[in-house]
Formats: C-alpha cells, sequence, structure tokens
C-alpha cells in the first residue's frame, strides 16, 4: 500500500501556542509501505523558560535546549518531512494546531493534508484496552517504550503502534471495514481514506478466508468455540488426606505453599455442601480462600451431580476467579469441571438491536465511534459482555440502546436467538456444573417470580461481608434530576423526532387513530418538566446551616409538616399526576401499535420495543418518586444529596432499607441446598453475631476461623504518630495539613510505595490539596482517588507503575486490592473508619436499635468500624514475601476506651509510638 506516513510527536511548554507556549521538542518517523525509511528529531529553543512541570514531566530542561535552534531555522526540514504524507499523531489535533501555528509563524503554508488519530485508531482497533494513554497501550502491545514524554522516543513508539493498528485492520473481514467506512466520515481524523484503501485491497482478492468468523446478516462475529465436555473417565473421590492433596496442588501450581488452614478449609466446605448445611468460614489473609471452596466444590457438583453458585460482590473479582482461579483448579483436578459466568442481561449486547441500530442512519461522533467499536469488537468476543468494551461517556449512554432486555418483538429477535449473547450463556449456565456471578445478580435474579439461578443448587459467597450493602444498594432508590431529564428527552416532543414522533408518525401512515390528540400529550409532558424544574429548585435551597457547603445531605420525611416540607410534597403530586399522564397519552399509542404488530415493519417493530423500554422505564420513575416523596416505607430511609459546583447544583434523591422487612436469609438463601459465606473479615472478639443479625443468619450455623499464615510480627510495624492532633477536636483543613506533613516525612522514609485510606471525600481532597505543596515530594507520582481521574482499577495499575508512588484512596480501596511485593510498602490509615454519625443511614440505624432498647454505637457503629478496618489492615501483607509499615494516624486507637478493641481484631503486630521527627526514620529501618 504505497502510502507516506509522518508520525509526529512534539514536547511543548504548554498547551496553547496562543498564549506564548512554544515547541521544546520535535519528532518525526516516515513510513512508506509499512516500513520506517526516515527519523528526524530535534531539540528547538523556546521563546522562554521551561516551566518546572514539564520540566519534571519530560525531563528536558533549559540547559539542554541552550544551544538548539530556534523553531524558524528547523521550520523548512519539518515542511519537508510532512509534503505529501498523511500526518500521524497520538490527539492529533494538540500536535498539528501546534505545529500549524510555528510553521505559518514561520512563513509556511502550513499542513493541511489527511491526518490519523493514534488515539482513535485504538479505540476503534482495541476497543477492549484498559487505556488508550500511549503509554499504556505500548505496554498493551509489548512495544518497548524507554523515555514516555520525549519526542523521539514517543514518535518511534506512536509510528510502531500505528503499524501495529494497520496490520489487525488488514485482517478485519471485508464486511466489516465496509461498515466502519460508512461510519467513519463522523470521526475527527481521515481514518477513512485508510479503511479505503484496505477495501480496495480486499476487492482484489477473489475469497477471503475467515478465520474464526461467520458473516450472518451482514455482521461478522466470532464462531464460539465448543463447550469442554465434563470427563469421567477418573476417580472422583474427595481426597481427605493433607500430603496426597498438597502434592496433586503442588504439581499444578509449583510455586503453592502449603497452608495448613487451606487444607482444613476445603474438608469443611466440603462436609457442609454435602450435609447440606450452613457454614460460615473467614479465611484470613494468605490462606487462599478461592481455591479452599473451589476445591471441594468441584467434588461436590462432579460427585452429587448438582450445581453451584459463586457469588462474588464485583464483576471484577466475577472475572479474576473465571479467568485466574478456575483454570488453576482444572490443572489440580483429575476430572474436568464446566465453569461458566451469568450477569445481569443488560450486561449483553442485543445482535438484534444492535442490527437495527446499524441500520440507522443518524449519528453523532459517540454513536458511529461506538459502533464501530462494537464492529471490531464482535469479532473478537466469546461472551458479548460489555465489560470487555471500554467506552466512551457517550458510549456508555448510546449502549441503553443495545443491552440486551428480553422483550424485542419475535420477528426482530428470532434471527438472532440461536447466537443471542444472553441466551448462550444461560444456556452454558445451564449446562455447567459451576456458575460464577455476583451478589447485585443474584439478588435482583432471586426477586423474580422464575430465577434463572438455580434455587436447589448449592450457594457459596465470597466478600460475603459486602452482601448487605449488595441488598441495600439493590432494595434503595438513585433518582437525579439529569437522569429524569435524559429519560423523558427520549420519549421526546414530536419536533424532537424521538419516540413520541415515531409512535404518532406510524399511527398517521396506517391512518388510525388514538383519543388523547398529540398536543394533550405533547402538554402533559411541558407540565411533568415544569413540575419536576419547580421540585428540585425547593430541593436545591439549602437548609440552615448549609449555606456554602459543597456537598449537602438532607433526610426527607414525606409526612413532614414544615411549610418547606408540604410545599415539596404538593409540587411532587402534581409532577407524579403530569408523569402518569404523560406515560397513559404514550402508552395508548405504543399499546395499538402492539396490537397490530403483523401490519409493522421490522424498523417500526424496533422502534416500538424501544418506546417499550422507555415506557417501562418511566413507570418505574413514577413509582420511586410517588415512594420518595409521598410514601415512605417505614423500613428504609429517604434523603437527598446536593452537590455544588459554582451556580449549578446536582441534586440525587437516594434511599436505602434500614432493615428488611424480612431477613436475606429468610426471603433468598434458605432457598439454597447449602450455603458457605466466607470472607478475611466477618468474625469480631470470636463471634460471628455481627454478620448473622445483618443476614438474618440462624445462630445454630456451623462457623470457623483460618488464621493468616503469615507471620505479622515479623512482617508489619505499627506506627502511631505521638505528634498527630486529636482528631475529634481539629478543624478539617488543620488536621489535612497535620496529615500531609506526616505522609511526606513517611513517603521519604518508605521512599513512597504508599497506600493512603481515608474515610472522608473532603478529608482526601483537602490532604491532596496540601500534599501538592510539598516541595519534597515533587519527585513523587501523586494518585487520588476521585481527583486524578479513572476507575479505581487504572488508579491501582497506575500506582503500580511507579516506583515513587503515593495512592489516596476512599472508601472502594478498603477492601478488594491486592498489591502483592514492594509496590505497596507503606498503609496509611487517616482515621479510624468509623462511619459517619451525620450519615443518615447510621442516624437511621441508630434509632431502630434506640427503639429496641439497644446501643447503637456497641452493637453497630464500632463492630462496623472493625470489620472495615481489619480489611484496611489486609491490604498491607498479601505474600509470604512482604514486609511492611501500617501507620495509623488516629490516636483514638490509643486513648479511647474502645480503642483496643480495633487492635485486638488483628494479628499480633510490632507496636511503637514515634513523633513526626522519628517517623521517617522509623519506616526506613523497618523496610531495609
Amino acid at each position: 500500500m504505497k502510502q507516506r506516513y509522518a508520525v509526529v510527536d512534539l514536547e511543548t511548554t504548554g498547551h496553547s501556542p496562543k498564549k506564548g507556549d512554544s515547541i521544546i521538542q520535535f519528532a518525526c518517523v516516515v513510513i512508506e509501505e509499512d516500513t520506517i525509511i526516515d527519523q528526524y528529531s530535534t531539540y528547538i529553543r523556546p521563546s522562554g523558560p521551561i516551566p518546572p512541570f514539564i520540566e519534571e514531566l519530560t525531563g528536558i530542561s533549559d540547559e539542554m535546549v541552550k544551544d538548539a535552534p530556534p523553531f524558524s531555522e528547523v521550520a523548512e526540514k519539518i515542511n519537508s518531512l510532512l509534503a505529501g504524507a498523511v500526518f500521524v499523531a497520538h490527539n492529533v489535533l494538540f500536535d498539528l494546531s501546534f505545529l500549524q501555528e510555528e510553521l505559518t509563524a514561520a512563513g509556511f503554508e502550513g499542513f493541511y493534508g489527511s491526518t490519523i488519530d493514534t488515539v482513535e485508531l485504538a479505540k476503534i482497533l482495541l476497543p477492549s484496552s484498559d487505556s488508550f494513554k500511549l503509554s499504556s497501550l505500548s505496554r498493551e502491545e509489548g512495544l518497548s517504550h524507554e523515555r514516555p514524554h520525549q519526542a523521539d522516543s514517543d514518535a518511534y513508539v506512536t509510528a510502531m503502534l500505528f503499524l501495529r493498528l494497520k496490520e489487525k485492520m488488514g485482517r478485519l473481514p471485508a464486511v466489516t471495514l465496509k461498515q466502519l467506512f460508512r461510519l467513519s466520515f463522523s470521526l475527527k481524523s481521515e481514518i477513512s481514506d485508510m479503511i479505503g484503501l484496505f477495501m480496495e485491497e480486499k476487492a482484489k482478492k477473489a475469497l477471503e478466508p475467515l478465520d474464526g468468523l461467520e458473516i450472518f446478516r451482514g455482521i461478522a462475529i466470532k464462531v464460539p468455540s465448543e463447550q469442554k465436555k465434563r470427563t469421567q473417565e477418573q476417580d472422583g473421590d474427595y481426597d481427605y488426606s493433607f500430603e496426597s492433596r498438597f502434592s496433586r496442588i503442588q504439581k499444578a501450581i509449583p510455586l503453592a505453599e502449603k497452608r495448613l488452614g487451606q487444607l482444613q478449609m476445603m474438608d469443611r466446605v466440603y462436609e457442609a455442601l454435602r450435609g447440606n448445611k450452613c457454614l460460615i468460614a473467614e479465611a484470613g489473609t494468605g490462606i487462599g480462600k478461592s481455591l479452599g471452596y473451589l476445591y471441594p466444590a468441584s467434588y461436590y457438583t462432579h460427585s452429587s451431580k448438582k450445581k453451584v453458585i459463586i457469588s462474588t460482590y464485583t464483576r471484577h473479582l466475577q472475572d479474576q476467579l473465571l479467568e485466574k482461579e478456575i483454570p488453576a483448579l482444572n490443572r489440580i483436578l483429575p476430572f474436568g469441571i464446566r465453569v461458566n459466568t451469568l450477569k445481569g442481561r443488560n450486561n449483553y449486547l442485543s445482535l438484534a438491536r444492535f442490527e437495527r441500530v446499524l441500520r440507522q442512519k443518524d449519528d453523532n461522533y459517540d454513536t458511529s465511534l461506538t459502533k464501530m467499536q462494537i464492529l471490531v469488537w464482535l469479532t473478537q468476543t466469546n461472551t458479548g459482555d460489555k465489560e470487555e468494551l471500554h467506552l466512551s461517556s457517550g458510549g456508555e449512554g448510546f449502549w441503553d440502546k443495545l443491552q440486551t432486555t428480553g422483550d424485542l418483538p419475535a420477528k426482530l429477535q428470532e434471527p438472532w436467538q440461536e447466537r443471542d449473547f444472553f441466551e448462550r450463556a444461560r444456556e452454558a449456565a445451564a449446562q455447567a456444573d459451576m456458575i460464577i456471578t455476583n451478589h447485585s445478580y443474584l439478588i435482583q435474579d432471586q426477586r423474580q417470580k422464575q430465577p434463572i439461578l438455580p434455587r436447589n443448587a448449592a450457594l457459596i459467597l465470597d466478600e460475603a461481608h459486602h452482601l448487605p450493602g449488595a441488598y441495600s444498594k439493590t432494595a434503595g432508590i438513585q433518582i437525579s434530576y439529569l437522569a429524569i431529564r435524559t429519560l423523558i428527552n427520549r420519549l421526546g416532543l414530536y419536533s424532537q423526532k424521538m419516540i413520541l414522533y415515531r409512535l404518532e408518525k406510524t399511527i398517521r401512515e396506517k391512518e388510525w387513530s388514538v383519543r388523547t390528540s398529540l398536543g394533550e400529550a405533547e402538554r402533559h409532558i411541558h407540565d411533568f418538566l415544569y413540575e419536576t424544574d419547580q421540585l428540585f429548585h425547593f430541593l436545591s435551597r439549602p437548609s440552615k446551616g448549609a449555606q456554602g457547603q459543597k456537598n449537602t445531605i438532607i433526610r426527607y420525611d414525606a409526612n413532614g409538616e414544615s411549610r418547606e416540607q408540604k410545599a415539596v410534597r404538593m409540587s411532587a403530586e402534581r409532577a407524579v399526576d403530569f408523569l402518569q399522564r404523560s406515560i397513559s397519552a404514550a402508552e395508548e399509542r405504543l399499546q395499538l401499535l402492539e396490537e397490530r404488530e403483523e401490519f409493522l415493519g421490522k424498523s417500526h417493530l424496533y422502534y416500538v420495543s424501544e418506546a417499550r423500554n422507555v415506557l417501562n422505564e418511566m413507570k418505574e420513575l413514577k413509582n420511586n418518586l410517588r415512594e420518595f416523596f409521598l410514601m415512605n416505607n417505614p423500613y428504609s430511609v429517604y434523603w437527598t444529596e446536593a452537590s455544588r459546583s459554582g451556580h449549578n447544583v446536582s441534586i440525587m434523591l437516594c434511599s436505602q432499607p434500614v432493615t428488611p422487612r424480612v431477613t436475606l436469609w429468610d426471603s433468598y438463601l434458605s432457598k439454597f441446598s447449602s450455603v458457605i459465606f466466607t470472607s478475611a473479615t466477618l468474625e469480631i472478639k470470636g463471634t460471628f453475631s455481627f454478620f448473622s443479625e445483618q443476614l438474618g443468619i440462624p445462630v445454630d450455623v456451623d462457623t470457623a476461623v483460618y488464621p493468616s499464615p503469615f507471620n505479622y510480627k515479623e512482617k508489619v510495624k505499627v506506627i502511631i504518630p505521638s505528634s498527630m492532633p486529636d482528631i475529634s477536636k481539629t478543624p478539617i483543613d488543620l488536621y489535612a495539613e497535620e496529615v500531609a506533613r506526616h505522609i511526606r516525612v513517611a513517603a521519604e522514609g518508605s521512599r513512597g510505595r504508599m497506600l493512603v485510606l481515608f474515610t472522608s471525600k473532603e478529608l482526601l481532597k483537602l490532604t491532596h490539596e496540601q500534599l501538592k505543596k510539598e516541595e519534597a515530594l515533587a519527585e513523587y507520582t501523586l494518585l487520588a482517588q476521585g481527583i486524578t481521574g479513572g476507575s479505581k482499577w487504572k488508579l491501582l495499575k497506575s500506582f503500580q507503575g511507579f516506583e515513587k508512588g503515593i495512592l489516596l484512596g476512599n472508601s472502594s480501596f478498603w477492601d478488594g486490592v491486592d498489591i502483592p511485593g514492594d509496590a505497596l510498602s507503606c498503609l496509611v490509615i487517616v482515621r479510624l473508619p468509623f462511619a459517619s454519625p451525620d450519615d443518615v443511614v447510621n442516624a437511621a440505624m441508630g434509632k431502630y436499635l434506640t427503639d429496641q432498647g439497644r446501643k447503637p454505637f456497641s452493637d453497630f457503629s464500632l463492630p462496623q468500624a472493625i470489620l472495615r478496618f481489619k480489611q484496611g489492615f489486609g491490604r498491607l501483607i498479601r505474600s509470604e514475601s512482604d514486609k511492611g509499615v501500617l501507620i495509623i494516624m488516629d490516636r483514638r486507637i490509643l486513648t479511647a476506651s474502645y480503642g483496643r478493641a480495633f487492635l485486638e481484631a488483628v494479628p499480633p503486630v510490632y507496636l511503637e509510638e514515634a513523633s513526626i521527627g522519628e517517623l521517617g526514620q522509623s519506616v526506613r529501618k523497618w523496610l531495609d
């Protein structure tokens, strides 16, 4: 393919040439016929000094560029490199716009040819990548990237990535390329030109090998691999001998260490499963909990022919079990075990919906890019699980049109039924010996009249301490003003040409009629939107004492008698009434079309099914608004959350059960043949009563504790800084300053590799602001949850990639985080993890317990905080070779009467107090 590409990267003093920022390094790699034929790189002397943060980022100093040529002296050379080429860059708009300014200033016309953005190209051709940053993509593709943020290194790696992406595009089938080409004209760079060249090449070939793909209804999809059949040829009797069992484990996993607790746990789990019993088992860090229940579960399902359901807290842990633990298990077992994962319908792509959406031509940038990503992904995925995709925020919103819902008309669904991803997952689960799912889906499924997960199966709940929280989220309400507007916008007015328009247009085309006029229907929608605006305006008014606060949480009571509460209730009544009228008007049209389905074409049927989804969501919204504002459930608590940013206010309506009407055990869990609860944090002071009470588990169940095998006295030093102020008597901004000072000293001692756990977003933010001012931390990489961007998993991956990293984490970092080895040597707990007394759920729980004659602090707040503390403590030591320091900045652990309960909840450790002057040396001495 005779095309010339100039792959360019720049380093600059800032982001805007119009504000005086300059290029300090230029690099270009020239490619022809998929071969690098030329490379050019030069430093460029800028018009002013290089800012310190740019020097830190790039490693380029004023000294390095002082004798470099100004841009005007190299402009002709640069212009010649770009002549007749396609301009390629990672984030092409930045590099090209900067270069255009400099070329124009130097008297050249500038570059006006085709461009290709490798960020955009990677999003399309690597739709499952965790990140589209150059460093992440190069690591993922196995490309050496020695000096990130230096133009010559970045340009070369971008060129290698570009060639790799071209190769991937060339392997796509012609039908996919043709669809990508049609969609590519909505992109920001001229990727369409490159796709066109590949289409020309494909057209010259008579027959195209499909290599594990099939073309169905004009879409190329991967042919699913055959399910492995269970092998019966070997003995399936459970082996009670520790020695022979461990010998088998060691052969399959050579680095496995013998854990007596793990082997004992296997026996206890097997006996519970075989005897149809309930078992609560705490398995400390390092026991090998996953294998501790997977091994006996395999023998149980093999011998009994009954299924085992394994439920985890997050889909991330669900995937980890399937991709890491199950392959290891199958190497150990003398027989094969079939394991499949099952998630909620909306996690799976509906091929029938995607086919219809693909035919629509009203695309914007996000929808075009998302369609292109999915077209490529369909040639790769076995599951159709959305978790595999890395979608933009716009793509996430577009997914609503693509997910499986179960109510698609048969005429649209039937052609795809055999290939439907959710149906395939259901069938695979039906054939599986073990089904892996998550707590949220387990609860949602068991609430259905006809659950998909079999109730006569055995159930193993991993990370069982999260089950009460998962239930509360599933059973609660969360409504934002933005979500309401987005939903109503999907219905739309006639002039907006959304769902109402399509319903009305189809009825007029068929010359049918409805009772409610279009004008009346639109008036109801307008009235609902007006009342909703009024309602949220009432809610956005700051209450007394909340003036000027960025975030306010206010409990709501539907029976409140104040003037403000009555005004809110009256506004809500009108809003619910107009929403019901809007629903009725749309429902009337929808029912007419559904009753006459046989007269409708496939496009009309698709819009009818889309309308049904929106109407169902509107009905759910109506019920939730009515419950929230007018008919509070006595077993739940209701509140509003207001987040203020400048003049804008974002309001969220929330509710959560304080205590379920009937317990989780009675409602769902007792229906399984046996139930195993396991986690590293279930027991407090030798009892499981706190955990059991939360779920309603009978008091006579079997329990077991398998302590961590690690010698914590040799592995962990706990330091309590004597120089920290009393948290209960210090303003939060001053406390943040002290936290930052102590972190800086400790970080110098541990050389970074530090995870700091917070219980307050505000304290985390204030501490982050203080740490940024610490000049001594200039060479450290500072990451903060909710501030530096990215998901929990992306932050963890970034943290582990830096030698001197400090990661500030909030609630989700207290457990489920595994950072073994030297990547984490210092853990900081900023304050004991008590839930805030102002938290509305905890306040409601406190009142509930008080009304029962119980003590909220000792019966709920303290045990909840101790379990959280145990979870945080468990982040530090993850393997036999780990060693670390735990710094507890909250002095209440020594001064308060309840403080000893926290230390007694974790294994015995080396404990000392140290002033800020001694802290760094104490940390360094222990780690060295």
